[in-house]
């Protein structure tokens, strides 16, 4: 009596598999615009003198499958942007409202003042769908004068690893304070 309705079963589970993978496929293909084409970084070649020109966030060929890439570079555009311009006005309307709670004009402004910062490109993107967050490492180079750079490497050229957790604020993107945030690996250029 039971291997009577195994064969039914057998069906049903399959067909139900198959249609979830189908959606799955659907969601995490989904096109979107994006600037540019993919980009694979060069060797880790970027010096001081070779970040203008090159302010655009682009996208390796990971983060470039991702379907929030184009919402990712965009917001990553603007807070670097928004970093190389001074503007801590810009900044605000690209970080969460945690993060903007966190944040003083002066101290911001004192903090970048002689920032550049170029190279960025958005090496991965990781969903966090439960949080609804993103992870996103990115890598760039800034310059800046060697008593705004960082104590443990006070440099006037310095390579970034750098994971931003971003979060959604309604329908936006914001570049959030998290500890992953706290972690970034640096070198000297």
């Amino acid at each position: 009596m039971a291997s009577r309705w195994l064969v039914p079963a057998v069906v049903v589970i399959t067909g139900a598999a198959v249609a979830a993978g189908m959606v799955g496929r659907t969601l995490y293909s989904r096109p979107a615009e994006v600037q540019g084409d993919p980009v694979v970084p060069a060797s880790t070649s970027v010096s001081g003198e070779a970040l203008s020109g090159v302010g655009q966030v682009r996208l390796s060929n990971d983060s470039f499958t991702h379907p929030d890439r184009t919402a990712v570079q965009s917001v990553l555009q603007k807070f670097f942007d928004s970093i190389n311009a001074g503007d801590f006005a810009a900044w605000r309307t690209v970080v969460s409202a945690r993060r903007v709670s966190q944040a003083v004009e002066s101290t911001w402004a004192a903090a970048y003042e002689t920032t550049r910062d170029g190279g960025m490109v958005v090496q991965r993107i990781e969903s966090d769908v439960v949080g609804r967050r993103l992870r996103v490492l990115i890598s760039f180079v800034s310059t800046q004068d060697v008593a705004k750079a960082p104590v443990a490497l006070p440099e006037p050229c310095i390579r970034w690893r750098v994971v931003y957790v971003m979060v959604w604020e309604g329908r936006e993107l914001k570049v959030d304070e998290a500890p992953e945030n706290r972690t970034p690996q640096m070198e000297k250029c």
